[in-house]
């Protein structure tokens, strides 16, 4: 970094911008001619090679499967008696802090790890009803309690959907806190797709993926598989190489009409292309304007955008054109 004083405040230039804008042709960063770029009034134009990225690097992840039964909230069969099955989609968790919901414990003697408890999370479905032939009919919005803290809940099982869970997770950097309260509290932030947190945080993140198992249109119930996913993320600034831009591609607004009246709007312009006559005195100018019905590469049918005037031939023209010009007579002595 380079430092000046200016006035009574340090003013400290990044090494990119003094590199490029140092004198002479030492630095070497000139731009072929021996004279320094300055990008601060002459950004460069071009394709990095390498490109400086601040990415969110994953430090460690575990994840576990459960899987519970629950009543979807809607009669299915009289509201919607043409649906035969459904997809699932996981949009929003919802969990509390402290004994009996989400703990987050660091392990002594073990700074860069932490023990983390997963209990009573209600899981926000938005699910996709469709009738045979694959048509969307309705979306739902079920809800369901995963890892209830209360085993009397309904949806408690021991083997596939437990009171609770630990897990252990390597987190060097710390945790991310809610500093709304009177003392910052730490945070799991949940990666879902509602407006509030379809994004990543530094510090833990957890995700969850859901699978339809059974569906009954009878009852209006669906067993669903989840699985849940705890990250330790982080970001740091990367350099990767470039394979260039994305190559976007592009729409149309207009009809796909293939109609000839489209494709001569979307082609070229036209163009009087015929060669004109030579008025002067030429070589047997008589047979200029025979052949007149020929075909020629001018002609209307032609496949370039030329016009030809009616009444004019082209064969002539042509063959005219490709004549050797008549030499010239010696004068006479």
């Amino acid at each position: 970094m380079a430092k000046c004083k200016c006035g009574n405040r340090p003013r400290i230039v990044s090494n990119a911008v003094q590199s490029m804008s140092g004198n002479g042709a030492g630095s070497g960063n000139n731009n072929g001619s021996g004279c320094c770029v300055d990008v601060c009034t002459n950004p460069i134009c071009a394709d990095p090679s390498v490109l400086s990225l601040m990415a969110p690097l994953i430090y460690d992840e575990i994840g576990i499967n459960l899987c519970a039964s629950f009543a979807i909230g809607t009669d299915i069969a009289t509201t919607y008696p043409t649906v035969t099955n459904a997809t699932l989609k996981v949009i929003n968790a919802i969990y509390g802090y402290g004994t009996g919901d989400v703990l987050i414990e660091s392990i002594t003697g073990r700074p860069n790890c932490y023990v983390v408890t997963l209990s009573n999370i209600t899981i926000q479905f938005a699910m996709d009803l469709y009738d045979a032939a694959g048509r969307l009919v309705a979306t739902v919005y079920p809800t369901a309690l995963f890892l209830p803290a209360d085993t009397s809940a309904a949806t408690y099982d021991e083997d596939t959907n437990p009171s609770s869970v630990e897990l252990e997770i390597f987190a060097p950097y710390g945790l991310s806190y809610n500093t709304a309260g009177a003392a910052p509290t730490p945070i799991i932030n949940f990666q879902g797709f509602a407006a509030t947190n379809n994004y990543v945080r530094q510090g833990l993140n957890l995700y969850a993926i859901a699978k339809i198992l059974d569906f009954s249109t009878d009852d209006s119930t669906v067993t669903a598989g989840l699985t849940l996913v705890l990250q330790s993320l982080y970001f740091a600034g990367y350099q990767v190489n470039s394979a260039g831009k994305i190559d976007t591609p592009k729409g149309s607004i207009l009809t796909p009409d293939n109609s000839d009246c489209m494709r001569f709007v979307a082609g070229d312009l036209l163009n009087l292309a015929i060669k004109p006559l030579d008025l002067g005195a030429g070589s047997c100018p008589e047979q200029y304007k025979q052949d007149c019905n020929a075909q020629s590469p001018c002609s209307n049918n032609a496949d370039d955008d030329t016009v030809v005037i009616p009444g004019i031939g082209a064969a002539a023209v042509a063959q005219e054109a490709s004549e050797p010009a008549p030499a010239e007579e010696a004068p006479a002595e």
